[in-house]
């Protein structure tokens, strides 16, 4: 019973929890599985479910799109030793914990997994939405003596609307926006891995516990010029409201400080796609398309700690007779592969990405597989 209480507080966590100073409230909305394998979300890559998350003004091309249950597994670290991760961690084996951290020179864990109760749905006028829960869990883990443990389940009710400007032959000009609503439950530790294991050994219920619930919203612009090239950008989060309660684990509260309103870090990001003609093929190649995306326009200015490098990303995807997709790109200044398989609107999709947890290119690069399994069309 004890070590379902252990597994269980280590999986309440958020990446945003720093206990050595403020809480910090974070969305975890993550890029497809398909979109990991190019480089991310892309706010031209609008022609799929979720281009509605990456840019509201998808919702202008009035094309009707479904998101059904499924299974979404994204995980990060070193890999060829996941098994024995889980089994130290699991069994507060503190030697084994060790020895694993000296073999990988330190641990850089994440997991995010999206269960079945994710779906949703986009109306050919303009109007989507789509609920989506997940549970996460984010590790940093130099040595024994240093740990930032931290994960954390959300669910996340977005509501989007969009119309085009103008809709010709030739020419789209179309402007959208998205109503996020949110809770999330988080807990996690920053201090000595020893201290962290005697205390989810001993009492896990002690751990402290946020509860946070809130709203935002996203706005968007998306241009396109005779169906090949396409212009975008997103302004996420320019304006929230996030509420949150203290408690235990163990005391759970849900009294929210509503003279303490705290905010999401909002982000600018625009984007260029080039969609390749394919029409000479005769359908062997039903789609090809590069895509560049400038994530966080704030980092040029100072706003924030991070290279501006790493907020570069660009991609292609060439789709063979609407069933095969092969994806290549580069996010964080990490090359990213994928393959996706669609059969109707079952689809298989793979992806290989890395991610970097520091601040300058190549100062701690994670490598991630993602796998996805489900319905879409």
């Amino acid at each position: 019973m004890k070590k379902i209480a252990v597994i269980f507080s280590i999986f309440l966590l958020s990446a945003s929890v720093i206990f050595a100073g403020e809480f910090k409230p974070e969305l975890h909305t993550n890029p497809s599985v398909r979109q990991q394998g190019f480089g991310g979300f892309y706010t031209s890559d609008i022609d799929n479910f979720y281009g509605m998350y990456a840019n509201p003004a998808a919702l202008g091309k009035r094309r009707v799109h479904s998101l059904f249950p499924g299974l979404n597994v994204q995980v990060g670290g070193p890999l060829k030793d996941s098994v024995n991760i889980v089994n130290a961690f699991s069994t507060m084996d503190s030697s084994a914990i060790a020895d694993i951290i000296n073999r990988n020179n330190g641990l850089n864990l994440n997991l995010n997994v999206e269960p079945l109760l994710s779906f949703g749905h986009i109306s050919g006028f303009g109007f989507g939405w789509g609920f989506t829960t997940q549970a996460f869990v984010n590790a940093t883990v130099p040595g024994i003596a240093l740990a930032d443990m931290n994960a954390g389940v959300e669910a996340v009710l977005t509501l989007g609307f969009a119309f085009p400007i103008i809709n010709s032959d030739n020419l789209l000009l179309s402007v959208g926006a998205t109503a996020k609503g949110f809770v999330q439950g988080a807990t996690g530790y920053t201090g000595s891995l020893t201290d962290l294991m005697n205390t989810l050994t001993a009492d896990p219920s002690s751990m402290p516990l946020y509860i946070s619930t809130g709203f935002s919203f996203d706005a968007g612009v998306f241009l396109s010029i005779c169906n090949t090239i396409d212009v975008s950008a997103t302004y996420y989060d320019p304006f929230s409201m996030v509420f949150v309660s203290n408690g235990t684990i163990g005391s759970p509260s849900f009294e929210f400080d509503f003279a303490n309103v705290k905010q999401l870090d909002p982000r600018l990001a625009v984007g260029v796609a080039y969609h390749i003609p394919v029409a000479w093929t005769n359908s062997v190649i039903t789609s090809f398309k590069v895509m560049a995306d400038y994530r966080n326009f704030y980092t040029l200015f100072g706003d924030g700690h991070r290279n501006p490098w790493l907020e570069l990303s660009c991609g292609t995807e060439l789709v063979l007779a609407n069933i095969v997709s092969f994806r290549f790109g580069m996010s964080e200044m990490l090359p990213a592969a994928g393959i996706g398989l669609k059969f109707g609107t079952f689809n298989i999709d793979m992806s290989m990405y890395g991610k970097e947890l520091g601040l300058e290119p190549g100062s701690a690069p994670c490598l991630n597989a993602a796998v996805f399994i489900g319905f879409t069309y």
